[in-house]
């Protein structure tokens, strides 16, 4: 069931019982008031009423089925109040033509007398009955037009709200989107430059790289895998990354032995950290260093990666890591740190994110913040 029907039933629901006890409220009169020696003229008396009550009934009907929904809805502002006169000039006629007996729903006097003089000769005077009358259906369509523009404004921002998280979605599975090619890019150019040093390591390294286009393609396609996973992943990269540069770089790596599955995170997001640690700082020929370390402390997972530059002046960023950046304000927020210390001869990496992936993720809008 739709938003828009739901709250429709829930208006419809909330009417149907104030006209049930409003009907209702005169029956309790009567049956308090009721004398035996008079029931027709109370039976009379409340039926009377009722009837009166259904010209009230009958024009809020209209209103709320027809005339409301011209100006909260369509903005018809000129048909609306034309509507509303005419209902209501016809609602003062019908009353004003079926006046109700004046005397109360009760015991009717045994000496009774005519309430009112007949009327005198020329237009009726405006009775206060009219002037009642008139109040009444103006307070009742003015607190119809409120209800009705009440819930149309929380419709309209129930709708607003779930079309910026849809799109904001899209936003984050194309970025998540975004790093599968670039990451499958960088590791075919590892493989390439393998197949003219070691043929064999480089059909190894072929399944290597299938294992862990299964990873891309099924495990990370859920918002949050575990830390065991992804450590998983980043030992079979990193076992890639040496194949390919042999002696030139000394990588350490000091992660969990094992973490409990509840331990979770943003699918590949050490990785464009890692991959812009050989990209930039090992250079060719010349021996360099990656420190890479990943810890869980107090419901926290600390991210940390250092490497030497190989060239003094080299502009870090490009699609990996200002993608990472992005999706990781999308889903945390404001509940991570990431602090760069980029030096002349090194670069420096810190991330603090929670251990668990928010249950009821919902994605935030992205700041004006860079952090690429």
């Amino acid at each position: 069931m739709s938003d828009y029907y739901k709250q429709t039933k829930q208006e419809t629901i909330i009417y149907t019982i104030v006209w049930f006890v409003i009907f209702l409220a005169p029956l309790s009169e009567f049956l308090v008031n009721y004398d035996p020696e008079h029931p027709f003229w109370i039976k009379n008396g409340l039926l009377d009423t009722w009837v009166h009550m259904l010209f009230f009934f009958i024009a809020f009907l209209i209103h709320n089925h027809i005339l409301a929904p011209m100006l909260v809805k369509h903005k018809q502002v000129t048909k609306y109040i034309v509507g509303c006169v005419v209902v209501i000039a016809l609602f003062q006629t019908v009353q004003c033509i079926h006046k109700p007996n004046h005397q109360p729903l009760g015991p009717h006097p045994v000496n009774a007398v005519e309430l009112e003089p007949p009327p005198p000769d020329g237009p009726p005077p405006i009775h206060r009955h009219d002037i009642t009358m008139f109040i009444l259906v103006i307070m009742m369509i003015g607190a119809n037009l409120g209800v009705k523009t009440y819930c149309q404004n929380e419709e309209e921002k129930k709708h607003l709200a779930k079309l910026k998280e849809q799109s904001l979605k899209q936003e984050l599975e194309y970025l998540r989107y975004q790093i599968n090619p670039h990451f499958i890019m960088n590791t075919l150019n590892n493989i390439h430059a393998l197949v003219d040093i070691d043929p064999e390591q480089a059909k190894d390294s072929i399944v290597d790289m299938s294992r862990m286009m299964r990873y891309l393609l099924y495990d990370s396609d859920n918002h949050c895998v575990s830390l065991n996973s992804a450590i998983i992943f980043l030992k079979k990269y990193l076992n890639l990354m040496k194949l390919r540069y042999m002696d030139t770089v000394n990588i350490n790596l000091d992660v969990p032995s094992s973490c409990s599955e509840d331990v979770a995170l943003v699918p590949l997001v050490f990785i464009p950290f890692v991959e812009n640690a050989f990209k930039h700082g090992v250079g060719i020929g010349k021996p360099s260093t990656i420190d890479i370390s990943i810890e869980h402390k107090d419901s926290r997972l600390l991210f940390h990666c250092h490497n030497t530059k190989s060239h003094a002046k080299h502009e870090y960023g490009g699609v990996g890591l200002s993608n990472v950046t992005k999706r990781l304000e999308l889903i945390y927020g404001s509940d991570y740190s990431l602090d760069i210390n980029d030096e002349d001869d090194s670069y420096d990496v810190r991330l603090n994110l929670p251990a668990k992936c928010p249950e009821d993720f919902k994605p935030r809008t992205i700041s004006d913040k860079t952090n690429d």
